[in-house]
C-alpha cells in the first residue's frame, strides 16, 4: 500500500518522526497545545508529575513501563485513580486484552470464534483444548510480536517443546500454544464507544513471499527493513463477498466490545478460504498418494517420499458450520476467520494499520487523532 509520506521521506533521505512526535506535532498544528510527558519507571516521580497536570484530556501513548508491557494497564489505572481524562482503553480492558488466554475465554462466552488453544507456565499446564498440529507458540502476555520468530510454527513435539523453552527462559513468559491455522493475515480498527464501527480490512499480502518462509507477522517481519516478510505490502482485499466481509466487521466490534475497550483498537484475525485450502489438501493427497503407487511397482527407488511438513498441512483447522437457515451465514460457506488476539493500543504511526484504513475510511490523520480525543471527552463527561 503506498504511503506518499513515506515514499517522500525516504527520497530525502529522512525517516518519519516517532509516533509521540507525530501525534504531537499533528495535534499542535491543529491549534492544541500540547506538553510531552515521559512515562518513566520513577512511579513515585510520574505519579506527582501526572498530579499537577491540569490539561483538559491526556493522549495515552504508554505502551510499557520500564520496558515491561504488563504495566501498560497499570499506568491507565493511575490516571484513573487520579481522576485524569485520556485516551484509549481503561485499565481492566488493557488487562483484559493483554492476558490472551483470558481474552480467548471471554470471546468464547460471546460465541466468537479463535484457534484451539493451551497455557504453559512453569511447566505447568493452566489450560488446555485437544490440539493438533501444527501448532502456534508464543508469548502470553506480550505486544509487538515480541517472542514470535521463524521457529514459532512447530510440526512435532520436539520443536514445540524447544519453542516453549524458548519463551519460558528469553521472554520471562507463560507460553500460549494455538492451532495454526493456515489463512491470510488480515486486521480490522476499531473507533467509537457506545456505538463502534469497524474501519476497512486491511492485509498484510504473505502471498508473494518465498516458500520457506512462514507467512506470519514475526519480529522480524515487522521490525527488519531488510526481510522478505518486512517488504510484503499491506492491502485493501477486494475479493472478499460483502456478507463475509461485514460478518468479519461485525466480529471486531464484538470482540471490542467483550473485552471493554474504549475509543479505538485494532482487531488481528486469520482468514482461510476453504476452498483453497482443500484444494492444496488435495494437491499433498495425490502427491502421497502417487508416490505410494510408485513405491509398490518399485518405480520410487531413490526418491523422496513426502516429508512430515507436507503431511501436518493436511490436517485443518476446526470449524463452525454455516446455518444455511440464518441470514447472518450468507455467503460464509466457502470462508473461515479466527480472531489470533485484540490490541487496546494500536500502534498509531500514520503508516500503521489504524491510520491507513481510518484514511480509506475518509478520516485522515489529524482527523483521526480529534476522534479519539473527542471519544474520550465524551465518555468522561
Amino acid at each position: 500500500m503506498e504511503d506518499k509520506e513515506k515514499v517522500e521521506a525516504a527520497a530525502k533521505g529522512e525517516k518519519l518522526s516517532l509516533t509521540y512526535e507525530q501525534v504531537s506535532q499533528t495535534l499542535t498544528r491543529r491549534g492544541h497545545k500540547v506538553k510531552l510527558l515521559a512515562a518513566g519507571t520513577n512511579v513515585q516521580n510520574l505519579a506527582a508529575q501526572l498530579e499537577k497536570e491540569e490539561s483538559d484530556i491526556i493522549f495515552n501513548l504508554c505502551e510499557a513501563l520500564g520496558g515491561v508491557s504488563q504495566h501498560e494497564q497499570k499506568v491507565a489505572a493511575l490516571l484513573e485513580l487520579l481522576g485524569k481524562k485520556f485516551t484509549g482503553s481503561g485499565s481492566i480492558g488493557l488487562a483484559l486484552a493483554q492476558d490472551k488466554a483470558l481474552s480467548k475465554k471471554l470471546l468464547s462466552f460471546h460465541g466468537i470464534q479463535y484457534p484451539k488453544f493451551s497455557v504453559m507456565d512453569a511447566g505447568q499446564v493452566d489450560w488446555s483444548d485437544d490440539l493438533k498440529f501444527p501448532l502456534f507458540v508464543k508469548p502470553l502476555n506480550q505486544d509487538a510480536s515480541i517472542g514470535i520468530n521463524n521457529k514459532s510454527i512447530v510440526r512435532n513435539v520436539k520443536e514445540l517443546m524447544e519453542q516453549i523453552s524458548y519463551i519460558h527462559t528469553e521472554c520471562k513468559a507463560p507460553a500460549l500454544i494455538e492451532e495454526f491455522i493456515e489463512g491470510r493475515e488480515i486486521y480490522v480498527g476499531v473507533i467509537g464507544n457506545e456505538r463502534p464501527e469497524a474501519l476497512p480490512i486491511i492485509e498484510w499480502d504473505f502471498s508473494k513471499i518465498s516458500e520457506g518462509i512462514p507467512k506470519i507477522a514475526s519480529a522480524e517481519a515487522k521490525w527488519d527493513e531488510e526481510s522478505e516478510a518486512y517488504k510484503a505490502p499491506e492491502v485493501f482485499p477486494e475479493d472478499i463477498p460483502e456478507p463475509v466481509y461485514k460478518k468479519i466487521q461485525g466480529a471486531a466490534i464484538n470482540a471490542f466490545k467483550a473485552l471493554k475497550l474504549c475509543d479505538y483498537g485494532r482487531v488481528d484475525m486469520r482468514l482461510v478460504k476453504k476452498s483453497e485450502l482443500q484444494t492444496e489438501n488435495e494437491t499433498q493427497v495425490e502427491e502421497k498418494a502417487g508416490g505410494d503407487e510408485a513405491k509398490k511397482a518399485g518405480a520410487g527407488k531413490g526418491k523422496t517420499k513426502t516429508s512430515p511438513e507436507k503431511e501436518d498441512k493436511k490436517s485443518t483447522p476446526r470449524r463452525r458450520t454455516p446455518d444455511k437457515e440464518n441470514p447472518e451465514d450468507e455467503g460464509m460457506e466457502d470462508w473461515e476467520f479466527y480472531i489470533i488476539e485484540v490490541n487496546p493500543n494500536p500502534h498509531l504511526d500514520k503508516r500503521g494499520e489504524l491510520a491507513v484504513a481510518a484514511r480509506r475510511h475518509g478520516l485522515s490523520y489529524p482527523d483521526l487523532l480529534e476522534k479519539i480525543i473527542e471519544l474520550a471527552l465524551e465518555r468522561s463527561r
